[in-house]
């Protein structure tokens, strides 16, 4: 199994990330276009916050750590 990373800007304010493992080979883009970002939106309660499905761009894991500073929790 490889693991995978697909990061999120919602709507430039603030940065999310989901990690799983799969079968290796699949590319960044297969898995960022298989994301029902309703669903995610959902999820992560956007609409609570005042966001929607429509504020959810998937960015590189490059583009996350130059906007939000890497994968630290917290």
């Amino acid at each position: 199994m490889a693991e995978y990373k697909i990061c999120f800007s919602v709507a430039g304010a603030f940065g999310a990330q989901i990690s799983f493992e799969a079968k290796p080979g699949i590319s960044y883009e297969a898995v960022a276009a298989s994301i029902d970002k309703e669903k995610l939106a959902g999820l992560m309660c956007l609409d609570i916050l005042g966001y929607s499905a429509k504020d959810i761009d998937v960015i590189t894991p490059e583009q996350y750590e130059a906007e939000f500073g890497g994968d630290e929790d917290g």
